[in-house]
């Protein structure tokens, strides 16, 4: 591999030996016709011999010297524009362009690793897609499909009258089930695509974990789950109605999925990184291979009594967009038959 300061020390001595010579060679015939002809010169006119040959190797140096700076110029650009950019090793450089090349090199696996991140992302995000597509559409079936069915049953007349009633009450239930469903669905899009259009205010978490709670009462007496918030009051500037939609699922699901008897502890505290919200059950758990999953979309882990429990399966995404969406973070710790104990940290 050639070095380019070599190339360029090169021509610099290549000029200053030419401009030598030249100058020599114009002194030496100044001088040879000054002693052949002393009689006949005179000072003026070796003067002007002297201006004469100085202009003259002047004028020549000048016109070499631009003539190998345009080589010279030319030898170091033509290895910079024969680069391989998609595989510089390819291509002979010299020793001071190898950093740039390792450089380029360095660039293009980055390049190409970012390709790949974004091919394989964008495969999962399609993956997720139909998922959540095929998903929404049996959701969605399955309480159309009953409403349908004694909606049908009532109409045909083929319901006895004492069952009216009770179909009716089915009907309802489902109709409920399926507006909670499109709701869910609509807030996840909305946290997905941070389109959400809320005030950023400042309030007191410790409060809004009260409300919350009391609105899980009923749920927790039909199991006869004991519900303590304990902690004090903390303050927190963020999106309201984000916190309180992140806070109820989370106490939902801790009420919902406990045993009949059992406690649900919320704990608002101060930390040094933020106020953190913890949420502690003593229900059934979550087993160590559904732990990576229970985020997302419609997944349950007690997939045998879901329709029992209720709930669209969205509450935990919810959960995960929301904390995406305020900059917060969430952790989970759970052992089967033990409990679970949900942190978020704002």
């Amino acid at each position: 591999m050639k070095s380019l300061k070599g190339k360029i020390f090169k021509y610099i001595v290549l000029i200053s030996a030419l401009m030598s010579v030249f100058a020599v060679v114009i002194l030496f015939g100044i001088m040879y016709e000054f002693y052949n002809n002393r009689s006949s010169y005179n000072e003026a006119e070796l003067l002007m011999d002297v201006f004469i040959a100085t202009v003259v190797m002047l004028t020549a140096q000048t016109g070499i010297s631009a003539l190998l700076a345009y080589r010279a110029s030319k030898s170091i650009t033509e290895p910079i524009n024969k680069l391989n950019l998609e595989d510089p090793k390819s291509t002979s450089v010299y020793r001071e362009l190898s950093p740039l090349a390792e450089r380029i090199e360095v660039q293009n696996r980055q390049i190409a690793k970012q390709l790949t991140d974004m091919r394989n992302e964008h495969a999962n995000q399609d993956a997720m897609r139909r998922d959540f597509t095929a998903n929404v559409s049996h959701e969605l079936k399955t309480p159309l499909t009953s409403i349908s069915g004694y909606a049908e049953l009532i109409k045909t007349g083929i319901a006895k009258d004492e069952d009216v009633k009770r179909f009716a009450g089915k009907i309802y239930d489902e109709s409920q089930r399926l507006i909670t469903l499109v709701g869910d669905i609509i807030k996840l899009s909305q946290l997905d695509g941070n389109d959400v259009k809320v005030n950023v205010e400042k309030f007191d978490l410790y409060n809004m974990c009260e409300g919350v709670l009391s609105h899980l009462e009923m749920a927790a007496k039909e199991k006869n789950v004991t519900i303590k918030l304990t902690g004090s009051s903390n303050y927190i500037t963020a999106a309201e109605l984000v916190v309180e939609e992140i806070l109820f699922n989370i106490c939902d699901n801790a009420v919902k999925y406990n045993k009949y008897g059992g406690r649900v502890t919320v704990d608002v505290s101060q930390r040094v990184d933020g106020v953190e919200v913890t949420v502690s059950d003593t229900g059934i758990g979550i087993p160590k291979d559904d732990m990576e999953h229970i985020f997302e979309r419609f997944y349950r882990v007690d997939k045998s009594h879901s329709k029992e429990i209720g709930g669209t399966g969205l509450g935990l995404s919810i959960v995960k967009h929301g904390v995406k969406y305020l900059g917060a973070s969430v952790s989970v710790e759970s052992e089967v038959n033990v409990g679970t104990t949900v942190r978020i940290v704002f």
